[in-house]
């Protein structure tokens, strides 16, 4: 049996299947730009420095906060 421990340590390389792409349409729930840090409720937009380098400025979000999630997603 691996410990969590042992498996924070050892990560290596973030792996994505090859339909990822650095922002996504997600199922309702867990990690969504609604519990994230970055999120801005008023007008669902993103402040992430990196989310508006991707969108050219843009920090409006394409879909509901809770159906959306991006690679620059951190817990709030």
């Amino acid at each position: 049996m691996i410990k969590l421990t042992e498996l924070l340590l050892n990560e290596g390389p973030a792996e994505y299947p090859a339909d990822h792409q650095p922002g996504m349409r997600v199922t309702k729930g867990g990690s969504m730009c609604a519990n994230c840090e970055y999120w801005v409720a008023e007008g669902n937009k993103c402040n992430s420095k990196y989310w508006l380098k991707w969108h050219d400025g843009d920090e409006n979000i394409p879909y509901p906060a809770d159906e959306y999630c991006c690679n620059w997603w951190h817990s709030k």
